[in-house]
């Protein structure tokens, strides 16, 4: 079946005022509680086959699994991890929040496609 990014929609920020820029919704990857850190790891890896940056969101409990997910994305050669802002939630909140920015390395295209090869004939040895 079709895969639908439901992760990213219709969420959008204020504008960030170091850059001037509006972070767009395809731009976002929320990490919740719900999957496991590689669902997030192939999901941004699909993300960054049709763009540039990517921009990690975790709020408290999630704020680990986002930070491994940057990190295996940058161990394994296909991001650099550009910045990294942590903050308090709104007025009356005090969640710890974090987003991870990371852009693609120019060897991207070659390495996601040696991995989706390696996972394919892996996945056809288990039939």
């Amino acid at each position: 079946g079709g895969y639908k990014n439901t992760h990213t929609k219709n969420i959008m920020s204020a504008p960030n005022k170091a850059d001037g820029g509006v972070e767009r919704a395809e731009d976002r990857l929320n990490i919740q509680g719900t999957k496991a850190p590689i669902f997030y790891v192939a999901l941004a890896e699909k993300i960054l086959t049709d763009q540039e940056t990517l921009h990690i969101h975790a709020l408290g409990s999630c704020i680990e699994a986002a930070v491994g997910v940057a990190d295996r994305l940058e161990r394994n050669g296909l991001v650099k991890i550009t910045k990294l802002k942590t903050d308090k939630g709104g007025r009356n909140d005090a969640t710890a929040q974090i987003v991870i920015s990371i852009t693609k390395t120019a060897e991207f295209g070659k390495l996601y496609e040696a991995q989706k090869k390696d996972r394919e004939t892996r996945a056809g040895e288990h039939e």
